[in-house]
């Protein structure tokens, strides 16, 4: 891709007349070649990169990092995954078990409850 973009740089400096490729011609015995390298050297990388499997290979990798990152998102979302524990417990609240069968709930209403019954009554 650095290739294209280079060739097409120097395309456009051309066109609009700017710096040293402004002087180039087209003419095939002349400086055309100065224009076709960059392409020529896509071609021969991108022929090279299907020919090895790397393009595959990096197709492959990135739809692999792809699926961990969604299943780590989802994990996170469920509070099941390593920043929702971590999460939880740094903020002092009550263990896993506790949370999971809502115990910590029930035992502060009772004891909430209690409170209000062994109020003096006027």
């Amino acid at each position: 891709m650095l290739f294209v973009v280079i060739g097409v740089i120097l395309l456009v400096m051309n066109w609009t007349g700017v710096g040293p490729p402004a002087g180039w011609n087209f003419d095939l015995l002349g400086d055309l070649w100065k224009f076709a390298a960059p392409f020529l050297a896509a071609i021969i990388w991108w022929s090279w990169s299907d020919s090895t499997g790397r393009t595959q290979r990096k197709a492959i990798e990135r739809m692999e990092q792809r699926k961990v990152d969604r299943r780590d998102r989802a994990m996170e979302a469920l509070g099941l995954g390593p920043k929702g524990r971590k999460a939880r417990r740094s903020q002092g609240g009550p263990s896993d078990s506790a949370v999971r069968t809502g115990a910590a709930a029930l035992d502060q209403s009772e004891d909430r409850d209690l409170g209000r019954r062994q109020e003096p009554r006027l």
